[in-house]
């Protein structure tokens, strides 16, 4: 069976959402959830019901707080989504689609994008060598500007 790469960790076969434990495969940012939840609801409420000058400051962290928790429940719902292992051979490019047979255009793209390719690629070390040592001409002169030639 095909591996599936999880948002929280290593690659995991493919099994259903719940794991022993009910929480699915990313539990610490399950629990990070909850806490930032627990948390910004505890300074949210003390700053409304505590008599302290700095009420109105507890109350905005509390509502970051509780705001900044909705990130966690995001990356626990999202590191829970299941592909199943045929979408992801085709997005992986593990194996040929159905119907997408090697055309004529495709072998044409292919060709182009090699070509492409081995035009835009950097230069090998041993051209790298020959262009600092000025080739086998020597080294060159290299002009800064017009102004240093002519003073």
């Amino acid at each position: 069976t095909a591996a599936v790469w999880g948002l929280c960790g290593a690659a995991v076969a493919p099994l259903p959402m719940a794991a022993p434990g009910g929480l699915g495969r990313c539990v610490a940012a399950f629990w990070l959830a909850l806490a930032f939840d627990a948390l910004g609801l505890a300074v949210l409420l003390a700053g409304v019901f505590a008599d302290v000058f700095f009420s109105d400051l507890l109350i905005y962290a509390g509502g970051i707080g509780i705001f900044l928790s909705l990130v966690w429940w995001v990356f626990w719902y999202a590191g829970n989504l299941e592909v199943p292992p045929e979408e992801l051979r085709d997005d992986a490019g593990l194996s040929a689609p159905k119907g997408r047979e090697d055309t004529l255009l495709r072998r044409l793209v292919h060709g182009l994008s090699l070509r492409l390719s081995a035009a835009l690629a950097p230069a090998r070390p041993a051209d790298l060598e020959l262009q600092r040592a000025g080739g086998p001409r020597g080294p060159r002169r290299i002009r800064l500007s017009p102004a240093r030639d002519s003073v």
